[in-house]
């Protein structure tokens, strides 16, 4: 089936309230936090009438073009309509091989690197073809496995009595799973952790994320004095790409390390000095599903328990976490699927249904989800 057109659609939303994260050095990750959205939804359409979707999440302001103008959908559209149109669906690994593209990612401070327009290539090229077998995404790498997820609810860096008030509520929503943003303020990361704990129990998983926010002796200092609140595990408490230091830094403290992993080659450095207990992968930052499979497939094989973790996607992108999910067998840890419940609005005509902290995986063809164009900037 070969790709006849091309669309790409602009999505903004709001977030629910301002999100804020540490960044390297313990500085904030964007200045005053995070209170909206950007995305660009890509609409693949074969020569036999059937039809895919992608989304490129939560774009930055700092993902420029060569040009040296944010990356919008005009320009998205104009780039992948010369990638892919033409060109043979079917052979969508070597299609994928062109990503990530250096000029068109998500670079962080500390070296991270999403590659999220390849996440949504990906995506579309993935659900063009299971809706012309009828079939859903997971179908394509194994058998099913779950039906559900376990969800860890993300707390951002936000005020102590507002933190209190959300932990209170998600714990009355049947959440006994949390990930606290930590890495700014060590002080104001104990009073934060000490209320997770207090209002979520002792049974609760917590984990907690410095976001590269600290050096390798604030990592020792800090996770000595925070271990009496019993977290799950510190996830990137130190710069990214330092692995010798998290190799060092998991010999020093008693709780499992959490890092992302989004290249294979990435997953490998991280095993051969044995410098982390658990990875953090997801799509959007490995460049779609694809290639995530290879790095749990690494996981599988090293014994290495995962979570999915995001870049806070919207509803296609949380449905392709939940269609990887579905044969995942490493994922044992708690994942960060909150998305849809940070943003006000959404461009898919289902609603995710949580349940007591699990949030089911979506039947039916493709990712299980609808997109509502109505919904789509210029659709």
């Amino acid at each position: 089936m070969n790709i006849v057109n091309v669309n790409v659609y602009d999505f903004h939303t709001q977030r629910v309230h301002t999100t804020q994260a540490a960044a390297l050095g313990g500085k904030e990750h964007r200045a005053g936090g995070v209170t909206a959205s950007d995305f660009a939804i890509v609409e693949l359409r074969g020569d036999d009438g059937s039809v895919g979707y992608g989304e490129i999440s939560d774009i930055p302001d700092t993902m420029l073009s060569p040009a040296g103008v944010q990356a919008n959908a005009a320009y998205l559209q104009a780039y992948l309509r010369e990638q892919l149109i033409g060109r043979d669906a079917a052979q969508f690994e070597s299609l994928l091989a062109a990503y990530p593209d250096p000029a068109l990612v998500d670079l962080r401070t500390d070296g991270t690197v999403y590659d999220i327009l390849g996440c949504g290539v990906d995506m579309a090229l993935l659900d063009l073809l299971a809706n012309r077998e009828g079939s859903p995404i997971s179908a394509r790498f194994g058998p099913r496995l779950r039906n559900e997820v376990n969800v860890s609810w993300v707390i951002f860096i936000r005020d102590p009595e507002l933190i209190e008030a959300e932990v209170e509520q998600k714990v009355r929503e049947g959440f006994s799973a949390f990930k606290l943003k930590v890495g700014i303020n060590a002080k104001d990361d104990e009073e934060r952790l000490r209320i997770v704990r207090r209002m979520a129990g002792d049974g609760a998983h917590i984990k907690i994320d410095a976001n590269s926010g600290w050096s390798f002796d604030e990592a020792v200092d800090n996770m000595r004095r925070l271990e009496k609140y019993n977290p799950s595990g510190i996830e990137t408490p130190i710069p990214y790409l330092d692995v010798e230091g998290k190799a060092r830094l998991k010999r020093k403290i008693g709780t499992p390390v959490i890092e992302h992993v989004h290249t294979l080659a990435f997953g490998e450095a991280l095993v051969a000095q044995r410098a982390v207990d658990v990875f953090n992968l997801c799509p959007a930052g490995s460049g779609g599903l694809l290639k995530a499979r290879r790095i749990l497939d690494l996981a599988r094989a090293e014994g290495i328990p995962c979570l999915l973790g995001s870049t806070v996607e919207a509803g296609l992108g949380t449905a392709a976490q939940l269609q990887l999910a579905a044969g995942a067998e490493p994922l044992s840890w708690p994942s960060d699927l909150v998305g849809p419940q940070l943003y006000v609005n959404d461009y898919i005509n289902e609603t995710f249904s949580y349940s007591n902290g699990w949030l089911r995986i979506p039947d039916g063809p493709g990712w299980g989800v609808t997109v509502d164009r109505s919904k789509l900037a210029g659709a």
